[in-house]
C-alpha cells in the first residue's frame, strides 16, 4: 500500500494502532506484510515514522492529537495578503502598504503580508530559469526596491506595531540546482527580520523533488527558526512538489489553495469542504484558509449562480474558515464598509474564543459540505465538549440533526447571522436555522 497515514483496527481487543509516514510532496511511504512471515514494514524514504495505540475507532483523533501537538499548538491569528485581487505586484509600495495597515487597524487583522513587490527582482519578467523550469533569482534579486520602498520595510513595522499589527514578507527560496544559492537565501531572509523587522515570511515557489532538495528546504526553515521566539512561516503547497502537510510538520501554518474571483474558482462550500475533509486527520490550527473580497468580480459569475461569493454575508465566509488561520485574500483597504460591518462582530466573537480554539481538537460533523448542506465540526477540549461551528448551505432544510460524539450538553449560540435553534441531547445536536447561507458559532458546557 502506499500512502502517509495508515490505520489498523482490531475488533478482538478493541485496540489500534497508527502509523504515520511524514513524507514531503514527492515520495509516500510504502507499507508491506508478505503472507509467509506477517512482518510489518513501512518504507518511508528516509523520513521519519511514527507509531501510536489507542482504543479501536480513536485513529483519527490520535492522529490530530499528535500533529497538533508537534506544531506546539500556536494560537491562531488573522493575516492579510493583497495577492487574492489579482493585481499582482503593481500596486505595492510604501504608500499601499500604510493603507494596508490602516485598514488592519480598523478591521482587528494581526498581520499585514507583503507579497511580490518589495523586492528589486520581478517574477514576472525575464527570470532565468533552470534545466526545470524553475526560477534562479539571480543577483541582487533580494535587495530592498529602494523605488517602491525608499525607507525599506522598517518604518512600516515599527508603525504597524503600535497598533499591535506585525508586518510578514513573502520569500521564494531558489531551488534550482539543489538551492545552490541557499546561504544567500538564509542571509536575505535574516535581514529582512533583522533590519526589516519582518516577523512572518511566506514561503512559495521553490520546488523539492528529491530527498537532498527536500533536507536542504528543511535546514532553511531551521535556520529561519533560530532567528528568534516571534518568527513563524506560511508554507505554501498550491503547486509544485513541496513539503506537503507531514514534512516539516513543526514548522508553521500551510497555506493550502489559490482561489480567486476573478478567475471564478472561488467559492464559499469549495473552501469549507477543504478544511472539513482535512479536519478528520489533521489538525486545524495548521492551516490558512481564505477569505476573498465577495463584491469583486462578480461578472465572472453566472447571473442566476446560487454559489457566488458575492452572495454571502462577510461574517459567514469568515465563518468558514475562522478554524484555520484566516486570510485576508485581498487589498483590505477596498473592502466595502458595509462589508466591514458584517464582519466586526464576529472578529471580536472570534478573537476571545481563539486561545480555545487554537487549543481544541476540532473534527468534521454533519454532512460534507457541496454547497447544499448542512454541516459543521465539533470542538472538544481535553476530552470535554466545548464548541459547535454549523452551517446551513443554500438548501431548503431548516433542521438538521447530526450526531455527536456526546450525549448531552448545555448549547448557547454566541453569534450567528440568523435565527438559529440549537440543542444536544442523545448524542444528537438538532439545529434549525432561519435562512440559507447561514452559520452558528455555539458554545457546549
Amino acid at each position: 500500500l502506499e500512502g502517509e497515514l495508515f490505520f489498523f483496527e482490531d475488533m478482538e481487543s478493541d485496540r489500534a494502532f497508527i502509523l504515520i509516514s511524514e513524507n514531503p510532496d514527492w515520495c509516500t511511504g510504502t507499507l508491506s506484510m508478505p503472507r509467509k512471515t506477517g512482518a510489518l514494514t513501512l518504507d518511508s524514504k528516509g523520513y521519519p515514522v511514527v507509531y501510536g495505540e489507542c482504543r479501536r475507532g480513536e485513529c483519527e483523533a490520535l492522529c490530530r492529537a499528535y500533529l497538533r501537538h508537534a506544531n506546539h499548538c500556536p494560537e491562531l491569528v488573522t493575516m492579510s495578503n493583497t495577492w487574492g485581487d489579482c493585481n499582482s505586484a503593481d500596486r505595492v509600495c510604501e504608500a499601499f502598504i500604510r493603507k494596508e495597515i490602516e485598514a488592519a487597524k480598523e478591521m482587528g487583522v494581526d498581520i499585514v503580508q507583503i507579497d511580490d513587490g518589495w523586492q528589486s527582482g520581478n517574477i514576472l519578467f525575464k527570470n532565468p530559469r533552470d534545466e526545470r523550469g524553475n526560477r534562479t533569482f539571480d543577483g541582487p534579486y533580494w535587495d530592498m526596491n529602494r523605488e517602491r520602498f525608499p525607507n525599506g520595510v522598517r518604518p512600516l513595522t515599527e508603525e504597524a506595531a503600535k497598533d499591535g499589527i506585525r508586518v510578514g514578507m513573502w520569500f521564494a527560496p531558489s531551488s534550482h540546482h539543489c538551492f545552490a544559492l541557499l546561504e544567500r537565501d538564509k542571509a536575505a531572509l535574516r535581514k529582512a527580520y533583522e533590519e526589516e523587522g519582518a516577523r512572518f515570511f511566506k514561503l512559495d515557489m521553490y520546488q523539492a523533488e528529491s530527498k537532498e532538495e527536500t533536507d536542504k528546504m528543511l535546514e532553511l526553515l531551521a535556520e529561519i527558526y533560530s532567528f528568534g521566539p516571534d518568527v513563524s512561516v506560511q508554507m505554501d503547497v498550491t503547486r509544485y512538489s513541496r513539503l506537503n502537510y507531514l514534512c516539516g510538520r513543526e514548522y508553521g501554518t500551510i497555506f493550502v489553495e489559490n482561489r480567486y474571483t476573478k478567475t471564478a474558482n472561488s467559492f464559499p462550500h469549495r473552501v469549507l469542504r477543504n478544511l472539513w475533509n482535512l479536519s478528520r486527520y489533521l489538525p486545524t490550527n495548521r492551516f490558512q484558509f481564505e477569505l476573498v473580497n465577495p463584491d469583486l468580480n462578480r461578472e465572472s459569475y453566472g447571473e442566476k449562480d446560487p454559489f457566488a461569493p458575492a452572495l454571502y454575508e462577510m461574517d459567514y465566509l469568515f465563518a468558514t474558515v475562522m478554524l484555520s488561520n484566516p486570510l485576508f485574500w485581498m487589498e483590505m483597504q477596498f473592502l466595502s464598509e458595509e462589508r466591514r460591518r458584517q464582519l466586526a462582530p464576529i472578529m471580536k466573537v472570534w478573537k476571545e474564543h481563539r486561545s480555545v480554539l487554537s487549543r481544541a481538537d476540532v473534527m468534521p460533523v454533519g454532512e460534507r459540505p457541496c454547497g447544499r448542506s448542512i454541516s459543521g465540526f465539533y470542538l472538544s477540549e481535553n476530552g470535554k465538549p466545548a464548541y459547535l461551528l454549523l452551517f446551513r448551505e443554500v438548501t431548503d432544510r431548516d433542521t438538521a440533526t447530526i450526531s455527536l460524539p456526546v450525549d448531552t450538553a448545555k448549547a448557547q449560540v454566541l453569534i450567528s447571522n440568523a435565527d438559529v435553534s440549537v440543542s444536544v441531547e442523545n448524542g444528537v445536536a438538532r439545529a434549525t436555522f432561519s435562512k440559507p447561507r447561514s452559520y452558528a458559532f455555539v458554545k457546549l458546557d
